[in-house]
């Protein structure tokens, strides 16, 4: 017998590698999938539908689970900085470092992806938001709305500006950004010490005007407020509500739309790198759990963070209502 027939191999592993980044999971097929900084892809459970992913090379792949192979595969020219898949569709967003929105199309039967001519440059959106945007501007977060059909996205730069863009009419619906953002008498919502605290801010804060996203979600099933996390450990809730008037909602004034949530009240804290909607089921989408990765003081042991949040009271903190009342 040859040597290499005695090497060595790991025909079958369990649990998740030492090495994972990133997590995606399939409610419907119940399809767990894994991604490592080595490149590796694991994936539990039934081995059926597609798995899409993105190399450190700026390559977009589509693996094919029930056949076990790469099915396609296109190398994008600038470094993608957001990424997103339309919930229910073979359309996936792309975001770049020069703030250019794209999107794909998977074509299963082709087994193609094919870059649709639509794209999102920043200059359209500075044009259909009436702001100004700086150059080079990377796109640090690309979410669908849901309950748009896709027809809304959610963009975030990594300034800390939001907009959430109507791509059948090419508007901005809203605008928001950090540093037209004063919290003095706004709401804001204290977790440290494990306890809730919630209080009115009567001061304002000294920050930067820019500041930096690192990780955002939806909190509610309708797509009406979003959660943002900040490099600084900041938590902030905004009201993405949609008006019928047709104009573009951006904040003038101090505004009465956003709530932050303080995870600790140290001076040094760690980013928020993941924030997770999680809707309670048992309400009827009327609550559920926010859970946080990072906000924590720097060496802490405990940086994963579940907060339980009601829609009652987001929308109670929203409309700036007191304590009291």
């Amino acid at each position: 017998m040859a040597s290499s027939e005695f090497a060595p191999r790991v025909a079958v592993h369990y649990g998740i590698p030492s090495t994972a980044s990133i997590l995606a999971f399939d409610p419907i097929q119940r399809l767990l999938a894994i991604g490592t900084l080595d490149g590796r892809i694991k994936v539990f459970l039934q081995n059926q539908g597609f798995l899409v992913s993105v190399s450190n090379e700026n390559e977009i792949q589509v693996w094919d689970l029930e056949k076990r192979r790469l099915s396609s595969n296109i190398q994008w020219e600038s470094n993608i900085t957001a990424f997103a898949v339309i919930s229910g569709t073979n359309f996936i967003y792309v975001g770049d470092e020069y703030g250019f929105v794209s999107v794909l199309k998977y074509d299963a039967e082709e087994a193609n992806i094919l870059q649709l001519p639509y794209h999102v440059p920043p200059n359209l959106i500075a044009e259909g938001a009436g702001i100004l945007l700086p150059d080079h501007q990377s796109v640090v977060g690309v979410l669908s709305q849901p309950c748009s059909c896709g027809n809304r996205v959610l963009i975030a730069f990594e300034n800390g500006l939001i907009i959430l863009w109507d791509v059948t009419e090419d508007r901005a619906i809203h605008v928001r950004g950090y540093k037209d953002l004063q919290l003095k008498d706004r709401m804001v919502v204290n977790f440290s010490n494990n306890e809730n605290h919630t209080y009115l801010n009567d001061s304002l804060d000294n920050e930067e005007t820019e500041k930096e996203i690192s990780s955002l979600c939806w909190a509610s099933p309708d797509g009406s407020v979003l959660a943002v996390g900040y490099v600084d450990g900041d938590i902030l809730l905004w009201d993405l509500s949609v008006s019928d008037n047709g104009k573009v909602q951006r904040t003038q004034k101090p505004p009465n739309d956003v709530v932050k949530i303080q995870l600790s009240s140290g001076d040094r804290r760690l980013p928020v790198i993941v924030l997770h909607w999680s809707p309670n089921k048992a309400q009827n989408g009327s609550g559920g759990q926010l859970l946080a990765y990072g906000g924590a003081d720097m060496g802490s042991e405990e940086v994963l963070t579940m907060c339980l949040v009601l829609l009652s009271q987001l929308v109670r903190l929203l409309s700036n209502l007191s304590p009291n009342e």
